[in-house]
Parts: structure tokens; C-alpha cells; sequence
């Protein structure tokens, strides 16, 4: 009976703590969500000639592919969002200045492809939204 009480006590113990690091690196970074970059955020980044230079030192993991490249033979990429306006994949970022950016956020693949137009049959991965004014 003690045994089994130890058991479930540690094995409490580990869900609780898996949950709390999960929040931690979640939230972890400056800034605090990791989700979403602030004007000032992306001002912040010294030597950044473009959104994708300051997105690369703030958030790289928005510009990886996860699983693999591709899914079903087709190419699995991250794409990119003025409001709901496609603009193209990572590298459109490289065309675009720090200075027009008034907020980052990064949507997953599965609610991109859900409440995004003109995704069509792509694969994506994610999705960067610039907005350029406030919401």
C-alpha cells in the first residue's frame, strides 16, 4: 500500500513538473510569448538588415520545417502573411525591412491551413503574419 502510494505520488510529481517546464520554455524568452514579436523586439536586433535576419536571432524555429521537408511527396514549407494577403515563403522575409513590422505572430500548420485563403494544397508548416499597423 505504501509502495503504490510512492509510485503515484512520484508519478504526480512527474506531470506536474513535465507541465511546469513546458510553460517555462514556452515563455521563457524575452518578450515572453513565443508566438508573437513586438516592434520593439525586432528593433532590438543589432546588425538585422531584414525581417528574416531579426526573426533568425529572435525566433528561429519559425523558419524550420519539423518531420522532414516533405509530406505525400510534396514540398512542406513556411509561409508568409500580410494580414490575410499571401506574400510567399521565408525568403519574401529577406525583401522586407525591420522598420515595416509593426508585429510578428506565428500561426502552426493545421490553423494556417485552416484559416488562411490561399493556401490551397500546399503543405505548410507554419505561417509568419506581418502585421504592419496595430490590430
Amino acid at each position: 500500500m505504501v509502495a503504490q502510494r510512492r509510485v503515484a505520488a512520484v508519478a504526480l510529481l512527474s506531470v506536474l513538473l513535465s507541465g511546469a517546464c513546458a510553460s517555462a520554455r514556452r515563455t521563457s524568452n524575452a518578450g515572453g510569448d513565443q508566438d508573437r514579436l513586438t516592434r520593439e523586439q525586432i528593433a532590438s536586433v543589432q546588425g538585422a538588415r531584414n525581417l528574416y535576419d531579426a526573426i533568425q536571432q529572435l525566433r528561429p524555429r519559425w523558419l524550420q520545417v519539423r518531420g522532414g521537408d516533405r509530406s505525400f511527396g510534396m514540398a512542406t514549407e513556411v509561409v508568409v502573411y500580410q494580414n490575410q494577403t499571401y506574400l510567399g515563403d521565408v525568403d519574401t522575409l529577406r525583401q522586407l525591412g525591420t522598420d515595416m513590422a509593426y508585429e510578428l505572430r506565428w500561426i502552426d500548420g493545421p490553423t494556417a491551413s485552416a484559416t488562411l485563403t490561399g493556401i490551397g494544397s500546399r503543405h505548410v508548416a507554419g505561417a509568419i503574419i506581418l502585421y504592419t499597423r496595430a490590430r
